[in-house]
């Protein structure tokens, strides 16, 4: 049984999500983890931790597929899924702030060449 109830009471996202299966980081202070990205929308995402870590509160999910780094809080966490809030969104294929150079290597490390 899914755990997601039809119809709108138990969707409370500003904006549509997009299903999805891809592989990101969670970044906190000095460590990098890695999750599944399950669904995203504008607003938020929900992720699965591929480790039994837990991160705190304020984090960035980089996208690995998008190249794309978001700020993000945690909203819930059930097991190893997380929800998140997401603050700010920056494009990592260009020219990034020092907030996210880390999310950049990483990003950069998994980009596929050619």
């Amino acid at each position: 049984m899914s755990k997601y109830v039809s119809g709108q009471e138990s969707d409370r996202r500003s904006g549509p999500r997009t299903v999805m299966q891809r592989s990101g980081k969670v970044l906190c202070g000095g460590f990098a983890w890695d999750c599944v990205i399950r669904d995203m929308s504008p607003s938020g995402a929900r992720i699965q931790m591929l480790s039994s870590a837990t991160p705190s509160d304020a984090l960035q999910l980089v996208d690995l597929a998008s190249g794309y780094a978001h700020d993000s809080h945690l909203a819930w966490q059930k097991d190893r899924e997380f929800g998140l809030r997401i603050v700010r969104s920056h494009d990592l294929r260009g020219l990034a702030p020092a907030a996210f150079q880390t999310a950049k290597r990483l990003w950069a490390a998994k980009a596929p060449t050619g």
